[in-house]
């Protein structure tokens, strides 16, 4: 990402996007994920729990990837239909 469109993504991130979620629904998603990974963390031993971090870890890693790539396409659409 150029410099311009990663500003331009940081803006849309923190200022636009919570717009766009639905505040009930992202809440619940946003709960249930939380109470999901304290019960992993609870039943699984530590070694085991490393590797379960280093999962999501690995996972939110690649859906910023795709949320970047969902912006970028946006972006370059928006300036199609102009």
């Amino acid at each position: 990402m150029t410099d311009i469109m990663r500003v331009l993504y940081e803006y849309v991130e923190t200022e636009r996007l919570p717009a766009y979620l639905p505040p009930r629904e992202y809440q619940e998603v946003s709960q249930l994920t939380d109470r999901l990974s304290r019960r992993l963390r609870d039943l699984l031993p530590n070694d085991d729990w490393d590797t379960v971090t280093k999962y999501e870890d690995a996972a939110a890693e690649l859906h910023t990837m795709e949320l970047e790539a969902m912006f970028r396409a946006a972006f370059a659409l928006a300036g199609e239909l102009r």
